[in-house]
């Protein structure tokens, strides 16, 4: 054959065969066009081949003497339409010698039985009447014999305890739709043939003009996008192939669908648990059609492959929020064979595209139009996005059950800290290097974090200025952290993870000339956090120092001109920190291990603290006492913060004494500004030394945990030094 394949189909009722062999051909599957419909009788897939333009061949049996005039004038009449291959697809009336010698070994036929089993027109209802466990389809090639000839095609379909004519017929045409378009594409390249003993003969030096169909699967739990994703790739040729819930919405878009029952032969079974999980789609989706013993195999099997799966899966993290829902309802929302099917395509990305996210629908289309197939680099970001899923997937749920009856749910652990912790990073940024240059360093975000949890949350990028390194990312960090635990108009400087200035004022303007003056020093190169919006007068008074990053909740317009000028100024925008600190488990690498701990973000209140010392505090120091307490928790340890007039004066920090920080704290204020101050201790006061030390420097009030065994000799250093002491009973340490 050369040039079109001319492909004549004979009919005798609805055409529903005839449907499908147009519908492949318009996917370009067939191998060959439909250009001829011919018929013994009037029928409605005349109609309808007459409503598609298709020319009809009409040989009525009442205009010939007898059945060998008929079949000669058939003959003739597929001659003259120079048809290269004959199809009877549901045609009623036994061939005769001279249309089967005209066409011998191009005529291919479809019976809705096993043959040699049940021949004739009455093959399922034979089959239901004899009990048979199994029946199906057979599709070969026309001889002299009644539903004879060489087989080229069959395939298996079990008969249910259910099944009707009505139920096991619509599944056995559902079959025939797939399996003969299949074999007319084999006989149009002119693969197959009947040797003069009657047996099948198959070319294989022609194999290669058998066109490979395009096949699409698709199965999303989430719809947003699919239709036009599906309308897409029909328009590139596809078959789409589906089931459930994806299946009806694409049909109520009006495309066509192949139901996945179809193709495997079996309707979804155990309340739809069992749908995909069959070796004809996963056949399809796991063949290297590089391989040439794959591609043997499949077509063997009758099964083609698929180039292009789009899976989304159950979402199960919406169930298990889901207000009373029981374990046995939980349970029934863990895809399985979405995953399966997820990890099966992406494991053969060099064959098949797979489709896990809306997002990735348009640069799939893209590629497609315009190159035919989808990149090998796309198909490699296509799996390592989907394995990325079903680690995610699998790893929620294994929390989720764990909590629910898993170890956890025999102890009194806190779900926060289950038996097994997975976890899921998606990496953000590759940064110029670690704590130091000869390290490398990344950063990585928990997907689907709370924007308002940190500045680091989304990203770490800047509205302006070069990436941020890995130690100003750890000084924003820390500078957000207390800037959440200030009040009212608040600034905050940090440099090397400390708190080097930080003051709660009336205004902005205030809040920065106070946490500057705390150590104006130490302030030079450190990061700030803004407790508010940055505007022209606080960027104005910022840009007069060399700073690395601030942080706020914002940037006006202003401000923003103003600090452009500073090209090596990072600016972070933070909107949650205007709010409270929130609750959250902090992890840390420790010896080959992970800890795991919750923030320490409790809500101190000085309403409780216990007052021991011989007088009270005055209202002046509590309030002063209260801002040191709170800043107090982010600096290292042994932490002493001294604090007057709500902005801090001295900090010592990372001391292994506590008498060594508070000498650090002291000379960090001067004599004139410690003179009159308060102190809070992180940690309790093992020795009165730490306390005398700032005392002597006109330190009036104090605040620490207590618990001390030498509480009272503290105390009574306390009282020869006038000075309130008040106990938090609440530690602070932080390594």
């Amino acid at each position: 054959m050369s040039g079109v394949v001319r492909i004549a189909v004979g009919v005798s009722g609805q055409g529903s065969n005839l449907r499908a062999l147009y519908a492949a051909q318009q996917r370009g599957a067939l191998g060959g066009s439909i250009t001829t419909v011919f018929a013994d009788r009037v029928c409605p897939a005349v109609d309808w081949a007459i409503d598609q333009g298709i020319p009809i061949l009409y040989v009525p049996p009442s205009g010939h003497p007898d059945r060998e005039s008929w079949d000669m004038g058939l003959a003739a009449g597929l001659q003259a339409a120079a048809a290269d291959v004959v199809v009877l697809a549901g045609f009623l009336r036994i061939l005769g010698p001279s249309t089967v010698h005209a066409f011998r070994g191009r005529i291919v036929n479809v019976h809705p039985s096993l043959l040699p089993s049940f021949p004739g027109l009455h093959a399922i209802e034979e089959a239901l009447a004899a009990r048979v466990a199994l029946t199906g389809v057979t599709v070969h090639l026309v001889d002299e014999t009644l539903d004879g000839g060489p087989i080229v095609a069959q395939e298996a379909l079990a008969v249910l305890p259910s099944d009707d004519a009505a139920s096991l017929g619509a599944r056995i045409h559902a079959l025939e739709h797939r399996l003969l378009p299949r074999v007319v594409a084999m006989a149009a390249a002119g693969t197959l043939g009947i040797d003069e003993a009657g047996h099948l003969t198959f070319d294989r030096t022609r194999s290669g003009r058998i066109p490979v169909p395009r096949r699409a699967l698709l199965s999303m739990s989430d719809k947003d996008g699919l239709v036009d994703f599906a309308r897409g790739l029909d328009a590139l040729g596809f078959e789409l192939v589906s089931t459930g819930g994806t299946a009806a919405a694409m049909r109520e878009a009006g495309l066509a669908v192949t139901d996945v029952a179809a193709v495997t032969g079996s309707p979804e079974m155990l309340d739809g648990r069992v749908k995909t999980l069959h070796p004809r789609i996963h056949g399809g989706v796991l063949a290297d059609v590089r391989l040439p013993q794959h591609r043997g195999q499949l077509a063997h099997a009758n099964i083609d492959p698929f180039q292009v799966v789009a899976v989304n899966l159950y979402p199960f993290a919406d169930a298990a929020e889901r207000p009373g829902i029981d374990i046995d309802a939980l349970i029934e929302e863990i895809d399985i064979g979405g995953p399966t099917l997820v990890r099966a395509a992406a494991k053969n990305h060099a064959n098949v595209a797979i489709v896990t996210d809306q997002r990735q629908y348009a640069g799939v289309l893209e590629e497609l139009r315009e190159a035919g197939a989808v990149s090998d680099e796309t198909r490699r970001d296509l799996a390592l996005a989907a394995f990325r899923l079903t680690a995610d997937y699998d790893a929620m749920i294994s929390a989720e059950l764990a909590r629910r009856f898993g170890p956890d749910a025999a102890v009194e652990a806190p779900d926060r800290f289950p038996a097994r912790l997975e976890l899921a990073l998606e990496r953000a940024a590759l940064l110029r290097y670690g704590e130091n240059p000869h390290q490398a360093a990344a950063l990585y975000v928990v997907p689907g974090a709370d924007a308002l949890s940190g500045p680091l949350a989304s990203g770490a990028t800047p509205l302006q200025g070069k990436p941020l390194s890995y130690n100003n990312l750890l000084d924003a960090a820390a500078a957000a952290g207390l800037a959440r635990d200030l009040r009212g108009a608040a600034i905050v400087i940090v440099k090397h993870g400390n708190p080097c200035g930080a003051a709660e004022a009336e205004d902005l303007v205030g809040a920065w000339q106070g946490a500057l003056s705390g150590d104006p020093v130490s302030a030079f190169g450190g990061v700030v956090a803004v407790k508010g919006v940055v505007d022209r007068a606080l960027a104005e008074q910022m840009a007069s120092i060399f700073l690395e990053v601030i942080v706020a909740c914002g940037f006006d317009t202003d401000a923003r001109a103003i600090l452009a000028r500073k090209t090596d100024l990072r600016l972070l925008e933070d909107p949650g920190i205007v709010g409270m600190p929130s609750a959250s488990v902090e992890l840390r690498s420790a010896g080959g291990a992970v800890l795991a701990t919750d923030a320490d973000v409790s809500i101190d209140m000085p309403a409780t603290w216990t007052s021991v010392g011989a007088r009270p505090a005055t209202a002046a120091e509590m309030a002063d006492l209260d801002l040191a307490w709170r800043v107090c928790r982010h600096v290292r340890s042994n932490a002493i913060v001294l604090v007057k007039d709500r902005v801090i004066v001295g900090v010592g920090a990372g001391q292994m004494s506590r008498v060594d920080s508070a000498r650090l704290a002291v000379e960090k204020a001067g004599p004139e500004r410690a003179r009159g101050s308060v102190c809070a201790s992180d940690a309790f006061f093992p020795f009165p030394d730490a306390l005398e030390v700032c005392a002597a420097a006109g330190v009036t009030a104090f605040a620490h945990p207590g618990g001390s065994k030498r509480d009272d000799v503290v105390i009574a250093a306390a009282d020869a030094a006038g000075a309130a002491v008040l106990l938090t009973g609440v530690r602070h340490f932080r390594h």
